[in-house]
């Protein structure tokens, strides 16, 4: 197993992609700390947003807002794969399916879990600066760490969700543009119109471990607590895992 991860280490650090994910979950990240901070949001001309302590944590979980790009990069990992059409030597090397699944699967954990703490750095540094110039409630580094937990295990989460999509939808195109059209369309809708139910979808779930829902007009809004949203989160992640796992064993990739 060890050598598998190493090799899959090998891969990842053989292409431009992962450098450019990073730079892009970077800008992201910081784009929305941005407008968080410059931008009031329509209707909320009257309030000043920056004096509520809850929406200074909204800003410093902006780095979970990258989370879509280690969706992605688990994503083109695994569908990379069959695309490039070296599956096949991929499990002539390693036979044995499952443990190929879960290699990449730690392998993206583990990069995922550096990602993290690097835009978590970079988001709650740029925030505390920008804050300063403006009228707002003090920029807590106690409150920031209750946000990095969040962070780190998200997109350790996404990475690995990422990989078993991969796995599991093996054409990339369609791979990437479903889960794009779930993430930004489908999962948005249903938290709007069915707040609740939409609690326990994976962006839910990954708003409860963030503490907010991304939305500056209702930072108040109820979501699921910490605890449940991690549980929740997780058995998204081993349920999409374990399934990643059974097919591509019983697949024929010939």
């Amino acid at each position: 197993m060890i050598s598998l991860i190493r090799s899959e280490f090998r891969k990842v650090f053989s292409t431009k992609l992962l450098f450019i994910l990073i730079i892009s979950a970077v800008a992201f990240a910081l784009l929305q700390v941005f407008l968080l901070i410059f931008v009031t949001p329509p209707g909320l001309e009257e309030a000043n947003q920056l004096m509520n302590p809850q929406y200074i944590k909204t800003i410093t979980a902006s780095a979970g807002s990258a989370s879509i790009f280690l969706l992605i990069l688990g994503i083109v990992a695994m569908s990379g794969e069959y695309r490039n059409q070296t599956i096949t030597s991929t499990f002539l090397v390693a036979p044995v399916r499952w443990k190929v699944i879960v290699a990449k699967m730690a392998t993206f954990a583990i990069l995922a879990f550096f990602i993290a703490i690097l835009l978590w750095l970079i988001v709650s540094i740029t925030a505390m600066l920008l804050l300063t110039t403006q009228e707002s409630a003090p920029f807590e580094w106690s409150g920031a760490f209750e946000i990095l937990g969040g962070t780190v295990l998200g997109l350790v989460l996404y990475g690995i969700l990422g990989v078993a999509i991969g796995s599991l939808i093996t054409s990339q195109v369609a791979a990437i543009i479903i889960s794009l059209v779930w993430v930004l369309i489908v999962e948005a809708l249903l938290s709007v119109f069915f707040a609740t139910f939409g609690n326990w979808l994976p962006g839910g779930a990954l708003n409860a471990i963030l503490q907010t829902n991304g939305n500056p007009e209702a930072i108040d809004a109820d979501l699921l607590s910490v605890p449940v949203g991690a549980l929740v989160l997780i058995g998204y992640a081993a349920i999409f895992a374990v399934a990643a796992a059974f097919f591509t064993t019983k697949r024929d990739i010939t």
